[in-house]
């Protein structure tokens, strides 16, 4: 009962966190200003990953990334593009990942870059990342750092409760753990979800916007699904992103949407 309620206490507690107002469907968010806080921010995660990561020296494959952000970014924001983007390619062929932080960061890896069968494919990747930035996904508000933090101190609440039931520890240390991943999968990962599927949302307008064709988001995830680097596992709710089927759904629900605005902007 003890470990029911104080269970009920915490999502009761975290439920009260502050929330991002959720994006319409085809609505793509203007770029914000960049200060010198984000930007420093975004050279010191640059640093630290290319401490770890060599950095692709290819300069053809480094000028096709460019190419596709620069497009984005001039959809998003106009001919001008609006704040300039960094965007590295770090080498790593079995590191199948892109990410983005705050500062107009982007970091691709060469093993997504090897996955993606052409431009289009690999503006559904980028796309998604830079829909992070423009939807301020990269910063996180104060609702989102507690959940967290209360998150991560769940096991060791649970397992105290249990042994002073008079539990023996392996199976407090068991309990302890599983309903850890469980509050995380309800408290902090809904959110990282939500933000995961909208930034699948507004990058599949985006990229249409951009004259990519958004038909090639379906087409990738459909081709990636049985991949596990790319969140195949069945149990979602454990997971910080959506699974692929989840994705292919949302996706194939904006599709005719995103069709019409690739129509009048494709190149």
């Amino acid at each position: 009962m003890r470990l029911f309620i104080a269970f009920f206490m915490i999502l009761l507690l975290c439920s009260c966190g502050a929330q991002r107002k959720p994006i319409i469907a085809g609505e793509i968010p203007p770029q914000g200003d960049l200060n010198p806080q984000e930007i420093q921010f975004g050279s010191q995660v640059f640093n630290q990953l290319a401490a770890q990561y060599p950095i692709e020296e290819d300069l053809a494959l480094n000028s096709r990334v460019r190419k596709i952000v620069t497009r984005l970014s001039n959809a998003a924001s106009g001919s001008s593009g609006g704040n300039p983007w960094h965007v590295y390619v770090f080498k790593d062929d079995n590191f199948k990942n892109a990410a983005a932080t705050r500062g107009n960061y982007i970091f691709v890896w060469t093993g997504i870059l090897n996955t993606t069968e052409s431009d289009h494919q690999l503006a559904t990747i980028l796309a998604h990342e830079v829909s992070h930035v423009l939807a301020n996904h990269t910063t996180p508000t104060s609702g989102e750092t507690a959940s967290q933090i209360i998150a991560g101190s769940t096991g060791q609440v649970a397992s105290s409760v249990l042994a002073a039931s008079g539990q023996y520890y392996g199976i407090a240390n068991i309990a302890g753990q599983l309903t850890s991943a469980l509050l995380q999968g309800l408290i902090v990962n809904p959110g990282s979800q939500r933000m995961e599927s909208e930034a699948d949302m507004v990058g599949l307008f985006l990229m249409a916007k951009a004259g990519y064709n958004p038909q090639a988001a379906v087409d990738f995830w459909n081709k990636v699904k049985e991949d596990p680097n790319f969140g195949g596992a069945s149990i979602s709710f454990l997971s910080t992103h959506p699974t692929s089927e989840a994705r292919i759904v949302n996706l194939e629900k904006n599709l005719p949407a995103a069709r019409l605005l690739y129509q009048k902007h494709r190149k």
